[in-house]
């Protein structure tokens, strides 16, 4: 029981696992995790509960559940035993199997009952399960919910097997006002919480887990990560407003800031106008990714010389802080500055030849090697997406140079822009320049996609590439482990096929991609076993961008088990198909396309249908309702018309009906069978091209 007596009735939990600082990326996804694998244990624990918050900041996580029930409900647990013949003599009296079974689960061997399952007789025991307090539930099971959080990397700490991000410092566990006495990782559950580092340097002793949020607020902390969240983007906004001008948004920005802060307080800073001569992009990306700040613009849209940034603590000294920050940035700035000076010094192209300094992936050659590659594959991509092939070859032969610029090697995020830019300068063609910058779309999930065919096909070239060769040495993601980046390559390839519109075949894509690799020795996988092994990898990033899309799983399932490789057009087969289930009728049309082609898979593959050996009406009938229906679907098909496949599909639905309740598909003579089978087949084929109806559920 927990200590301090017997919990009230309907007391709050609280759980916060207090750490060293998380980084960032890991907080808001640990977060989630907490509530619903939180919620899914006090399910199976059958305690009930009311509301369930998940809190936190760098240094905590927190789970608050409001109006817990102070007992488990009570459970009706239901054991199969021995065989009746076992469980009883010929006489009809319990034997030693039956006694010890009744034994075993705590009830008179009177009580068992005799029910039959699959045929055969067993003696069952039912006996109710009373619930224990809530209190000794929970001191077994929270260490267990603990431990069971995952993220994409962890450390074993101390001598056990419990792995986390960073150190735990100390545990909180109440159950209203009362301590859960549970051990996690080797730190015993109290009430000591921790405040914020320089407004509350110590430990706040919490005496309700209702009181959890206001605590901590008084000691420094804001734990409502919403909360925070808002805070900084309307000190943020403040902060731009005074110095006239708005903030430009960037909410992966905003996400890392707020889980860097457990008290944020804006501020504006300035720097040297003189600055703004450099790229936008660079002053973007060094105020972002190095220091966490978000640009000042005007309403144009027009960078200003100001940087609006958030401290993790409150106002005091706030202009000294200010001043520290804008000596930072201005020397970023000034390295910045002699870095562009240096690299314009020399023209892009004479750095393709030193591209074979630098290594792509261990056992993959050099960057030359890739760039070799990335001409041969991205010229015949774009040859099928309509792009220039003399500006593809040229973006191609470039596009990887900007890594040996000073900024490139500084800021690898200016991949793309940085030798966009430097391209222009030297005077390289518009169409070759936007390649460049469009061939690292997307960078992550809902980024921009490149808008040119050119700059399509050369960032579908490098993604497809990547994938190829790691695919070729045996290196495909695991689990949640994913160090080459491979999934978001692939989900980069299916957007970029999704939204070109074309009919280039991801099969086709992926044999070229893996051709292009020469023999990469004793341990590298036959090359069709890794084209199989990445087309079924590029094959579950499509479902799961289709289901993104909110389609069904059994609609995903019906349209790729009709074509996986025509990515652009997957999503409008689904959407076209989610639209006719819809309608009156299509349960049936689905109920008889099943049975047709079920039974058609009994006949000969590419029998021919002879009109002569019909012998019933219903034949004749079915016969030319499907000819109707292969002219009207082979227009629908040609005008990319899909919910045309599918009228036209439902049009037989009748014919067929009749036809299986009225002619025996399965005849005795093997002629009149084989011709009756192949009809089926071409009602099947029918809606073929958009899905496989015998796929859908129902």
């Amino acid at each position: 029981m927990p200590e301090g007596g017997a919990p009230s009735s309907a007391p709050d939990l609280l759980l916060e696992i207090g750490v060293e600082e998380l980084p960032a990326r890991f907080c808001a996804e640990a977060l989630v995790q907490l509530r619903e694998k939180g919620e899914a244990m006090l399910r199976a624990q059958r305690l009930a509960f009311g509301a369930s918050r998940a809190l936190g900041t760098p240094r905590r996580l927190a789970w608050v559940v409001g109006s817990l029930a102070a007992r488990q409900e009570d459970a009706e647990v239901v054991a199969r035993g021995p065989a009746r013949s076992a469980a009883f003599d010929a006489a009809g009296q319990p034997t030693a199997a039956a006694q010890g079974f009744a034994r075993s689960q705590g009830v008179p061997v009177e009580s068992l009952r005799v029910e039959a399952v699959g045929g055969r007789e067993y003696v069952f025991a039912r006996r109710t399960e009373v619930g224990r307090p809530a209190g000794e539930v929970l001191a077994g099971v929270l260490p267990e919910l603990v431990a069971a959080l995952q993220f994409p990397r962890a450390m074993r700490w101390g001598g056990g097997d419990f792995r986390f991000p960073r150190p735990l410092r100390w545990v909180v566990v109440l159950l209203g006002s009362d301590v859960v006495p549970c051990t996690v990782a080797g730190v015993a559950a109290g009430r000591t919480s921790q405040g914020q580092r320089t407004l509350h340097p110590g430990s706040v002793d919490l005496r309700r887990a209702e009181d959890y949020v206001e605590a901590l607020r008084a000691a420094g902390v804001l734990v409502d990560r919403e909360e925070r969240r808002a805070r900084i983007r309307d000190g943020i906004a403040a902060a731009a407003a005074s110095v006239g001008g708005r903030a430009r948004a960037n909410e992966d920005l905003l996400d890392e800031v707020t889980d860097l802060n457990e008290w944020p307080t804006a501020f504006a800073g300035a720097f040297d106008p003189q600055a703004l001569r450099l790229p936008e992009d660079v002053l973007v990306t060094v105020m972002r990714v190095h220091q966490r700040y978000f640009p000042a613009e005007d309403g144009r849209g027009t960078l200003l010389p100001h940087f609006l940034g958030v401290r993790n603590g409150g106002d005091t000294h706030l202009a000294t802080v200010v001043r520290g920050n804008e000596r930072v940035l201005a020397a970023r700035f000034a390295d910045a500055r002699f870095f562009y000076d240096e690299d314009v010094k020399e023209p892009l192209v004479a750095r393709v030849a030193r591209l074979d300094t630098i290594a792509f992936a261990d056992g993959l050659g050099s960057m030359a090697d890739k760039a070799g590659r990335l001409g041969a594959l991205a010229a015949t991509l774009g040859d099928a997406m309509g792009a220039d092939r003399a500006v593809v070859e040229r973006a191609a032969r470039l596009c990887k140079a900007d890594r040996l610029t000073h900024l490139g090697g500084e800021l690898p995020e200016l991949e793309g822009s940085i030798g966009a830019h430097y391209a222009a300068l030297d005077g390289e063609p518009q169409g070759v320049v936007t390649a460049i910058a469009e061939h690292v779309l997307p960078r992550a999930a809902g980024d921009a996609l490149p808008v040119t065919a050119a700059g399509a096909a050369l960032a579908l070239a490098d993604r497809l590439d990547t994938l190829s060769g790691n695919f070729l040495l045996g290196r495909q993601p695991r689990g949640s482990a994913d160090p080459f980046g491979l999934r978001r390559a692939a989900g980069a390839v299916i957007r970029i096929l999704e939204a070109s519109g074309g009919d280039l075949s991801l099969r086709q894509a992926v044999e070229r991609a893996i051709a292009g690799y020469p023999p990469l020795g004793d341990g590298a996988l036959a090359q069709p076993r890794a084209r199989n092994d990445l087309l079924d990898f590029l094959r579950g990033r499509l479902a799961a961008r289709l289901a993104e899309l909110g389609h069904r799983p059994d609609v995903i399932d019906a349209v790729l088990a009709a074509d996986a490789n025509r990515v652009a057009d997957a999503a409008a087969r689904c959407a076209a198909l989610t639209a006719a289930l819809g309608g009156t009728g299509w349960a049936d049309t689905v109920t008889a396309f099943k049975r047709a082609g079920h039974l058609a898979r009994q006949g000969e593959p590419g029998s021919d249908v002879d009109p002569a050996l019909f012998a019933h009406p219903a034949e004749s009938g079915l016969w030319h309702a499907l000819e109707r229906a292969r002219v009207e679907a082979a227009a629908a098909l040609a005008a990319r018309d899909h919910a045309g496949v599918l009228a036209a599909t439902a049009t037989l639905r009748q014919p067929v009906d009749g036809f299986l309740t009225d002619v025996l598909a399965m005849a005795p003579d093997p002629a009149v069978r084989r011709n009756r089978l192949a009809l089926l087949a071409g009602v099947a084929a029918v809606p073929s091209p958009v899905a496989d109806l015998g796929r859908l559920s129902g």
